[in-house]
């Protein structure tokens, strides 16, 4: 038997309830799974979409930004095909951009229920292009940034369609914590 990451255990999961006929829904996942390129890429392959946690050290490429196109070929050798950065030219981390981004890019977002009473942080949701050569889109990802945080806590890629509101985009983000909390 060879040896398999828990990410690619998951997909052949998902894989084997998408041919079983399971309706589809969005895949919800940690930054365990959501960090791995490849897990993302087989979740967009089935035609599903995602919400997948990611690390603060994500790189991604800003709104109207991606790298640049493979290099000239001189006629010699192999076409270049492979696309490149340079020095004035590189993705940056999520975080990094998450606090580059304007006040008015941020939204209070109340209404996911907590011990006591509703709970409510601060959200903000913007296309960025993951810097992975994993997939091409260009869909709301959304940060979170809790009042009274000296930084953004949270961070997500998601797929799901631009025009999803907000309020569904951070329900999804956050649904995945409730359904992990409902199996212990």
């Amino acid at each position: 038997m060879k040896f398999k990451t828990k990410p690619e255990i998951a997909l052949d999961h998902i894989r084997a309830a998408h041919a079983a006929g399971v309706a589809p829904r969005v895949v919800l996942a940690d930054a365990a799974y959501g960090g791995d390129q490849k897990f993302r890429a087989g979740i967009t392959a089935l035609g599903l979409s995602y919400v997948a946690g990611i690390q603060s050290t994500s790189s991604v490429w800003p709104p109207g930004e991606g790298p640049l196109p493979p290099k000239e070929w001189t006629g010699r050798g192999r076409k270049p095909s492979r696309l490149r950065r340079d020095d004035q030219h590189r993705p940056i981390a999520v975080k990094e951009f998450a606090l580059s981004l304007p006040e008015t890019a941020w939204h209070n977002i109340t209404g996911r229920e907590g011990s006591n009473a509703p709970l409510s942080s601060r959200f903000a949701a913007i296309r960025v292009r993951p810097a992975t050569r994993d997939e091409k889109r260009t869909v709301p990802h959304p940060i979170e940034w809790p009042e009274g945080e000296t930084e953004p806590t949270k961070y997500w890629f998601s797929t799901l369609p631009e025009e999803t509101p907000l309020t569904v985009l951070v329900d999804y983000a956050k649904l995945r914590w409730r359904i992990e909390r409902e199996h212990e």
